[in-house]
């Protein structure tokens, strides 16, 4: 993919099929308004759905600045392969956020949550599904017949809390969990840590839930720390740093591999995801006297060390592609896209909004990327930029395949 010159298709006016938002008036009821791509896939149920989540203001705002969120005229806009499907009216009078990371498509549906003064609330396609009290932020929202999960950490203080329909299933009111709620096979699961006191040091126990059933995980007695935890297949996967071992360690199951890191190097954090074909780790190192270090590493493949002063933004393992995408806080440095250890650059001044930028669909790359000086955003679909006809930014790349690519990665 090195060399790819970048050509730019216009997409024409895409925001037509919509009706425009009018107002802020609150409307008893729903709150969106769809379009012609409500009807994407109803023919086809196999057919590969991406879905573009984005943020669209009137013309001649500057969105970057924002003076006026919260309350200026704006819209969440979903495209379906390209056509324009749904909007919802965004701001505090409709309890729906601007924040890149405050919603979801998850079965065609596009999910938001919203923190007032004092409660949550959950809506499905602008409808008030329901609220609670306390102000949580979601990391991780699944849903099936019987209702919605959601995976949220307080706003304020320490702790975790899941729910089902906004109901408590479990609640810790300290320790974190590991930030994904996922799927293995059809069991909902996710991890967590709790600290213990000890009579020499704080340490922490760490547990895995299937299905809310919550069981403790089995460490070696070398193991000193664990960095991430997840499962596939019913193994469980974690990285950890042992005695004797200078760099950390990839456990499966009970088989373990090292992550040969850059001399001098230390981990700061991570990551751990799995699919039925790879488990890949990403995260960040840092060495005395350099800048922080990101980086990626897979059982395919060797680790990687990004260029220093790249922050990773997205990232994702789907049929057995490792994929991410890294910001340049400089705007006369470019990103990075990463597949399978090839690396190209984004364009110049073009940055991943949100930790869910970047989805395969049909064996293809496609990433969202928004512009740092206000010009339209686009999708890079493997070397080739579309361009997309709204003052804003894109939210999220993500397929009706790929319930992975939902996950919002903690910070």
């Amino acid at each position: 993919m090195k060399g790819f010159l970048f050509a730019v298709v216009m997409i024409a006016a895409v925001s037509c099929g919509l009706t425009e938002v009018g107002e802020p008036v609150r409307r008893p009821g729903g709150e969106a308004w769809t379009g012609p791509g409500m009807n994407v896939g109803k023919d086809d149920p196999d057919r590969t759905i991406c879905y573009v989540t984005l943020m669209s203001y009137s013309d001649g705002y500057d969105w970057r600045a924002d003076r006026e969120k919260g309350s200026v005229k704006c819209s969440l806009v979903v495209l379906a392969n390209g056509l324009p499907m749904m909007k919802v009216p965004v701001g505090d009078e409709y309890e729906t956020s601007s924040d890149p990371d405050m919603h979801r498509m998850i079965d065609g549906h596009l999910y938001t949550d919203y923190s007032t003064d004092s409660e949550t609330v959950i809506k499905k396609d602008g409808r008030q599904l329901f609220r609670y009290s306390g102000r949580e932020q979601i990391f991780g929202m699944l849903v099936d017949s019987s209702g919605v999960y959601t995976l949220g950490h307080r706003r304020e203080g320490e702790g975790f809390t899941y729910r089902k329909n906004g109901e408590i299933l479990l609640e810790r009111t300290e320790g974190r969990s590991f930030g994904r709620l996922y799927r293995d096979g059809d069991d909902i699961c996710f991890a967590f840590s709790e600290p213990v006191a000890s009579a020499t040091d704080d340490i922490e126990r760490y547990y895995h839930v299937r299905n809310g059933e919550v069981v403790q995980v089995a460490l070696r007695e070398d193991v000193k720390k664990v960095w991430c935890i997840t499962s596939d297949g019913g193994t469980i996967y974690y990285v950890a740093d042992i005695i004797g071992v200078d760099d950390p360690v990839v456990f499966a199951g009970t088989a373990m591999t090292k992550l040969d890191m850059p001399e001098s190097a230390s981990m700061a954090g991570c990551r751990i995801l799995a699919d039925s074909k790879v488990v890949c780790v990403e995260g960040v190192s840092v060495a005395q006297g350099r800048p922080l270090n990101a980086f990626v590493w897979s059982d395919a493949m060797e680790y990687y060390a990004f260029n220093p002063g790249l922050t990773m933004s997205s990232v994702n393992c789907s049929g057995g592609s490792v994929f991410c995408v890294l910001n340049s806080p400089s705007s006369s440095i470019c990103g990075q896209i990463y597949l399978n250890g090839t690396i190209v650059s984004t364009p110049f001044n073009y940055t991943s909004m949100s930790s869910r930028t970047a989805v395969m669909a049909d064996g293809i790359l496609h990433v969202g990327l928004s512009s740092k000086t206000g010009a339209k955003p686009q999708i890079w679909k493997d070397g080739k930029l579309e361009q997309l006809d709204y003052n804003g930014y894109i939210c999220s790349v993500t397929t009706n395949k790929d319930q992975a690519s939902q996950e919002t990665v903690l910070d």
